[in-house]
């Protein structure tokens, strides 16, 4: 693995529509070129034993100062039930099993509604005190509605597919129609629909982007469209002659691969064209991470991180790394292809692909809030701690004990909360 020499400026990429610009200062200290420190005057053992042991407490002293360290490690609530999917806002915890949807006061844990769903549910915040309940049942017949989220009433609902949120907007789509995708957008206050087009069915969705992440990156054959999920509009469209084998959109940054193997970049805010570049290492499984100034590439044979603007490899590490950017010396790191819930999670540096600290022993549970991971560990045979990771001090702050968990929970987080699920019950902490 090769380390970075080189002095650069993170992301390093050229402006787009979506460019961000670095301003820097520098600070220069003109010192005397006569003057010299003073002559050190040799301590006595006991002397540097005990300014040692002072210096040490009072770094513990500052350390564990600046910790909010909660009164309790119990839970503000716990209660028994399947949690299926889950959410939270500043107010309320909403979990979803059993084929309902309930609703939680975070400060009483006292139940506010319940309202009886079928299917499967996922679970969408959307804020002025909506939520989003997406369902699909065993008849594959999918269903959105938009509750009012202080009482469960149901304020409107359609018999769609639901896709994505894009401000004030639920974009939903389908069912197929003359081989094409109706792709709607409905206003979240009352469903009234702001806007409908037809996407070709030969279109390969990227992913999203955007400072809003209100932007849709399509690849056609010939063509590399983004579209503004606000209004629906095609807001870029340049050539593309690459065949999409593959499509994905990493930051700002949209990748065409095709059947041999070529990897085409383009700047998403825009469409600029970057570079063209052969795959690095053909395999059975290959995909695309974040990795802050540099893309990072994953298959078979481990990570190769490229750069955005030029497509030069810059290094590669011997792991298949998952990522998640923090600055540009910090990112989060995952061993599996499952996500950030490993036993092999850590923080590398992005410069050079290099460990910087480990977890263990602590477990990853795959939410990122900032530049904190959420982790557990045992605490004895059936209780668990609940931690959150600082990837930038490598320290962890324990915010909270369960009782009778022996298998991994799954969490969700807020900025004031943190909800977590595990076989038969669910249990929320403050942060």
């Amino acid at each position: 693995m090769a380390s970075s020499g080189d002095v650069d400026v993170w992301p390093g990429q050229a402006p787009g529509r979506h460019a961000h610009v670095v301003h820097a200062q520098v600070i220069e200290i003109n010192r005397d070129a006569d003057w010299q420190p003073p002559e050190p005057r040799p301590w006595r053992t006991r002397t540097r034993l005990a300014v040692a042991a002072l210096t040490i407490a009072l770094a513990a002293g500052v350390y564990f100062a600046g910790i909010a360290r909660p009164d309790s490690l119990d839970p503000i609530f716990q209660r028994v039930g399947t949690a299926e999917a889950m959410a939270l806002d500043g107010t309320r915890a909403y979990v979803s099993g059993n084929n309902f949807v309930r609703a939680y006061e975070l400060d009483s844990g006292t139940q506010l509604w319940s309202r009886r769903v079928v299917g499967l549910a996922t679970l969408e915040v959307l804020g002025g005190d909506r939520l989003a309940v997406a369902t699909v049942d065993v008849g594959q017949r999918p269903l959105v509605e938009v509750l009012d989220a202080r009482t469960g009433d149901v304020v409107w609902q359609r018999q769609t597919r639901f896709v994505a949120r894009a401000a004030d907007v639920l974009v939903v789509s389908g069912p197929l129609s003359d081989n094409r995708i109706p792709l709607r957008g409905l206003a979240i206050a009352d469903g009234a629909p702001r806007w409908t087009v037809e996407m070709e069915p030969t279109a390969t969705v990227a992913g999203i982007t955007g400072p809003l992440s209100t932007d849709q990156v399509e690849v056609l054959p010939g063509h590399l469209r983004v579209r503004d999920l606000t209004s629906g509009r095609i807001v870029v469209d340049v050539p593309e002659p690459a065949t999409a084998a593959s499509a994905t959109v990493v930051g700002e940054t949209a990748l065409v691969v095709d059947p041999a193997g070529m990897i085409t970049a383009h700047d998403a805010g825009d469409g600029r064209f970057l570079w063209r570049q052969p795959s690095p290492v053909i395999g059975i499984f290959s995909a695309f991470g974040d990795c802050g100034r540099y893309i990072c590439h994953i298959n078979d044979r481990g990570t190769v991180a490229l750069d955005r603007v030029t497509g030069r490899r810059a290094w590669k590490a011997d792991k298949r790394y998952l990522s998640v950017p923090v600055d540009e010396q910090h990112m989060f790191v995952a061993g599996t292809f499952e996500g950030f819930h490993g036993p092999d999670t850590a923080v590398a540096d992005p410069r050079n692909g290099q460990v910087r600290a480990e977890t263990a022993p602590w477990r990853a549970l795959g939410v990122i809030d900032g530049s904190e991971l959420l982790v557990w560990r045992y605490d004895g045979p059936q209780r668990q701690l609940i931690g959150l990771f600082d990837a930038l001090t490598g320290h962890t702050r324990v915010i909270g004990r369960a009782e009778d968990w022996a298998t991994p929970p799954t969490c969700v987080t807020s900025p004031r909360h943190v909800l977590c699920a595990n076989t038969f019950d669910f249990a929320v902490w403050p942060r």
